[in-house]
């Protein structure tokens, strides 16, 4: 199935410019297409979208549409493998390639969110051998896991959230991107609780729950103070 990738520019414009005009590449055959367009998703990557086109109207309804078809697109479009693509949407973490779009209540034009994380594997195999370092063991406890969440998250992103809400930036465009990279790293945080198994645990369920809501107060702030209009254009 062939699927074509396109990119636009900030959020507030409503029709991303397809990957054939970004190559300058003939848009004839566009005006003469059927009314019935192609299904597509948008994959927000900082501050643009880009536009993930299926084959044909209706892919997506009759479960021809995957995660993995985005998510390579995706990678594919940014320069980096698969594995170093995270697809959110709904707040929810798409981990699955082989889940069908449809089974997720994904729709066309549905906007998704994407994280790339650098994993430097090239950078380690190339590395000189080096005298081993003892890594200290990660606790297999969960709410010892669950407070070092918590914990690094107090040391490191309450700070720059109370300074972004207390004194966020006047420029309209570094105020989004602030906001951008807060939300990025609380949706991160929330990643790790998610992957700390609770089964079995009441209580750490109770206080993985916890911390859940306490990351959801973060955003909440951030969001707040990003809609107080204090910017300048």
């Amino acid at each position: 199935m062939r699927r074509f990738f396109g990119f636009g520019g900030t959020e507030q414009e409503t029709q991303p410019a397809s990957y054939q005009q970004r190559d300058n590449l003939s848009s004839k055959s566009h005006q003469h297409a059927d009314d019935k367009k192609p299904d597509h998703i948008l994959v927000k990557h900082g501050k643009q979208f880009l536009r993930v086109d299926f084959s044909s109207p209706g892919d997506i309804a009759k479960g021809r549409a995957t995660v993995g078809d985005v998510r390579a697109t995706t990678a594919r479009f940014l320069g980096h493998s698969k594995d170093e693509i995270t697809l959110v949407f709904g707040g929810k973490k798409l981990s699955n390639d082989k889940e069908k779009l449809v089974d997720l209540k994904i729709a066309s034009g549905a906007r998704m969110l994407c994280i790339v994380s650098r994993h430097g594997k090239e950078n380690q195999s190339a590395a000189a051998p080096r005298q081993q370092v003892k890594v200290p063991a990660v606790p297999t406890d969960p709410i010892e896991r669950i407070d070092i969440v918590l914990n690094a998250a107090t040391a490191e992103l309450v700070p720059m959230i109370d300074q972004f809400v207390s004194s966020p930036p006047e420029v309209a465009s570094d105020k989004s991107d602030k906001h951008r990279i807060l939300s990025e790293l609380i949706l991160q945080r929330l990643f790790s609780l998610d992957e700390i198994d609770t089964q079995d645990n009441p209580e750490a369920r109770r206080r993985r729950k916890e911390a859940v809501n306490r990351f959801h107060e973060y955003q909440a702030r951030v969001d707040a103070a990003m809609s107080t209009d204090t910017t300048t254009e």
